[in-house]
């Protein structure tokens, strides 16, 4: 009687607390979300998460917060976020960052460990260098940097991020040697260039648009398929004589094991916020580029940019 007492007591016991967990996913969210990013307050996708969650705050009824953990190339961010609980009050802000970094660094993490919620944008990736330097164009940039082996130095946010890659790769495949310098975000990079600390840099647009404005930064070549709208005179790199193309991803992921009814949730509702005033405004100035992508359909988007990072790291990892 008494074993049978008990089976009895774990079965109600079990059956509450699954009653609980469905109820907790009912009412999701009946509190603030915190989205997590690995790069510092300033950067092009600190400002875009801030911007994104006032227009998820509006739909959802709740606080969006971002949080910044930064260091470890990204990894620290990452890993805070896949060991997070999986209740859909921990998700993680993401660029392709995600899925390069990892690729050039040991880390205990990887795109794979997370669950994808939805892409939102692709961030137009631009070379830049100071307002007052004598590089005109990237010909101008080539040039001096095989007449001066090593002696310009790029700046890029994070050891392990996409930039860093993407500037090692540009380099190789324009036979130009330059001293690479790692910072802990695109904003410490935009004050070094303004400076002009550095040569050049290769960052998010988002990062720079207002001291591009202010006339403070030259862009001398962008890394999309085509030229951005809002900037035509602009060159592609592919135009400047080296075939490279880089189109950086900006979403949202879960940890592994969120339940199905959060992702669908946080899917159908970031559909929506292209249309706020506000966050048009901000999207449209920063030159970010819609695409949305839902969840069912995020894996193969992460899948494919892996591989393709995992192709352009050959020769230089």
């Amino acid at each position: 009687m008494k074993k049978r007492h008990l089976l009895v007591l774990l079965v109600l016991a079990v059956s509450l607390a699954c009653a609980g967990a469905l109820s907790a996913a009912e009412n999701y969210p009946a509190k603030p979300v915190v989205l997590v990013y690995h790069s510092q307050a300033g950067s092009g996708g600190d400002i875009f998460l801030r911007n994104m969650g006032k227009a998820i705050e509006k739909i959802i009824g709740q606080p969006i917060i971002v949080e910044n953990r930064t260091g470890g190339g990204g990894s620290n961010a990452w890993m805070y976020s896949k060991n997070a609980k999986p209740d859909g009050y921990t998700l993680l802000g993401i660029s392709s960052s995600v899925i390069a970094g990892p690729l050039q660094t040991k880390m205990a993490v990887s795109y794979a460990d997370f669950k994808p919620v939805a892409q939102v944008f692709f961030d137009p990736t631009v070379i830049f260098v100071p307002a007052k330097s004598p590089f005109k164009t990237f010909d101008d940039v080539i040039k001096d940097a095989r007449a001066n082996p090593g002696k310009q130095n790029w700046g890029a946010g994070n050891p392990g991020s996409a930039e860093t890659m993407c500037i090692e790769k540009v380099a190789q495949m324009a036979d130009m040697k330059i001293t690479v310098v790692p910072f802990e975000g695109g904003a410490d990079v935009m004050v070094e260039i303004i400076a002009g600390r550095i040569d050049a840099a290769i960052g998010e647009y988002a990062e720079i648009a207002s001291q591009v404005e202010a006339g403070n930064i030259r862009i001398i070549a962008c890394l999309n398929t085509e030229r951005m709208e809002e900037a035509p005179d602009v060159p592609t790199l592919k135009e400047s004589g080296v075939d490279f193309v880089f189109e950086k991803i900006r979403g949202i992921v879960a940890p592994k094991d969120v339940p199905d009814s959060v992702v669908k949730m946080w899917t159908d509702s970031l559909a929506k916020i292209y249309d706020d005033p506000e966050f048009k405004k901000y999207y449209r100035e920063n030159m970010l580029v819609p695409r949305f992508v839902p969840a069912e359909k995020m894996q193969k988007v992460m899948d494919d940019q892996h591989a393709f990072f995992k192709e352009m790291g050959k020769g230089l990892y």
